[in-house]
């Protein structure tokens, strides 16, 4: 699973140009399964995102098309952990437990 953090490097204003485009993008991934919350933060200087676990490769790739991402309005600070343990409405997307010698393998 991921925690994406959206660092603003624009005025908000130039976000807020954006907004729109940046709404209907989250929405179709969304849709696709590949984000499961998102939302502004406090203080308004950037967003949250949290997305399914997945190759990191592919998320990387749904972020460049970001519409922030296309104008160059924000940057992607990617945190991956194993969502271990959830409350049951998010089991679906926790990970399973592996031990050492497995995650070694991977």
């Amino acid at each position: 699973m991921f925690v994406v953090l959206l660092e603003y490097t624009a005025p908000v204003s130039e976000i807020d140009a954006q907004l729109v485009d940046h709404y209907e993008w989250i929405t179709r991934h969304y849709d696709a399964g590949d984000f499961i919350a998102a939302g502004h933060r406090q203080p308004r200087n950037g967003a949250v995102i949290i997305a399914r676990a997945m190759p990191r490769g592919k998320l990387d790739a749904i972020l460049a098309t970001d519409p922030f991402a296309l104008h160059k309005l924000v940057r992607h600070d990617v945190i991956e952990f194993q969502a271990l343990r959830t409350i049951p409405e998010l089991a679906a997307y926790a990970d399973q437990l592996t031990t050492a010698s497995e995650g070694a393998e991977r």
